[in-house]
């Protein structure tokens, strides 16, 4: 007795395969919202579930495609399923249909809503700019920003460091293929360390953190030179009561937020926006009070809320 050959069925194959691409996709998209920003995480070497950040990235970006295009030819195996959806129930022939005129007023209000910042949209971005300053502790920022990327040379000069002072601190802790050419990343990965490792060696400054939640190199400059904050997004610090040069993230804070991330109370806070005449609650994002009060963005707060006393 002969066993039919089993015929590879392509629409079972589409199916399977777009469940497992969207579930892909779904998993690195949490990853990535609760994940650093890249200014840390290239820094301190951040990984979840053993892959850096780079590799989520990755993951997400290639299974997105996968998914746009297998859902291609999901559509095109079950389109008469689908064409019934935008058929009469009674005709039986295209027509208006109460549902799909629903499901895109819902989407065009998604759009609308996103872009105003309005509930609970807003909330979604504030949370997701929440997790990201969760990862940056001002003990461990970088001295600059994407520090990885510059050569040791240039690493040393930053840590104010002489080049043979900082080739034997690197030498005596078994960091091998230095040069002043090579790329500080590059030096890391092939010594299995973080960027943060080269340059905490260099400085002679002890080695904490593991990969979890880690800013980058130095601590945060400025509270007390004029009554500046540490620049936020850039990662640098704001110098001598200057004007901060805020990342576009930092409006989508809550005032609470940020108070809690710069080490003020918000009473403070709102008392320094009052005195200026500024109208705000701490559930607002900055970029809410910034435009309610007729400013053009949210760096624009930063001065008043870091004035002193």
């Amino acid at each position: 007795m002969t066993t039919p050959s089993h015929r590879f069925v392509w629409r079972t194959f589409t199916s399977v395969f777009l469940a497992a691409c969207f579930l892909v996709a779904t998993l690195s998209g949490a990853v990535l919202f609760l994940a650093p920003p890249g200014r840390i995480a290239n820094w301190t070497n951040w990984t979840i579930g053993g892959l850096t950040k780079h590799q989520w990235s990755a993951l997400h970006i290639c299974f997105t495609a996968a998914f746009l295009v297998i859902a291609l030819f999901h559509v095109i195996f079950n389109w008469r399923p689908l064409v019934s959806y935008f058929k009469n129930r009674l005709t039986r022939r295209l027509g208006f249909r109460v549902e799909w005129v629903a499901a895109l007023v819902v989407a065009a209000l998604t759009a609308w809503g996103t872009l105003a910042g309005t509930p609970p949209f807003n909330w979604l971005l504030a949370s997701n700019e929440h997790f990201k300053h969760m990862w940056d502790e001002p003990r461990h920022r970088a001295p600059i920003p994407h520090a990885e990327l510059l050569s040791v040379g240039e690493l040393a000069a930053q840590a104010s460091v002489n080049w043979e002072t900082a080739t034997g601190r690197l030498d005596q802790a078994g960091i091998r293929g230095v040069s002043s050419e090579t790329v500080v990343e590059d030096l890391a990965r092939s010594n299995r360390v973080s960027a943060q490792a080269i340059y905490q060696i260099i400085a002679n400054q002890p080695q904490g953190g593991s990969r979890g939640r880690q800013g980058a190199g130095q601590g945060r400059q400025g509270a007390g030179q004029g009554g500046g904050f540490a620049g936020q997004g850039a990662g640098q610090g704001r110098q001598g009561g200057g004007r901060g040069q805020a990342g576009g993230g930092v409006g989508w804070m809550t005032l609470a937020q940020f108070c809690d991330d710069q080490g003020i109370t918000v009473e403070t806070a709102i008392g320094r926006l009052n005195a200026k005449g500024f109208k705000a609650s701490k559930d607002q994002t900055l970029r809410e009070i910034a435009f309610n009060n007729g400013l053009q963005r949210p760096s624009e707060l930063l001065d008043v809320l870091a004035q002193t006393r």
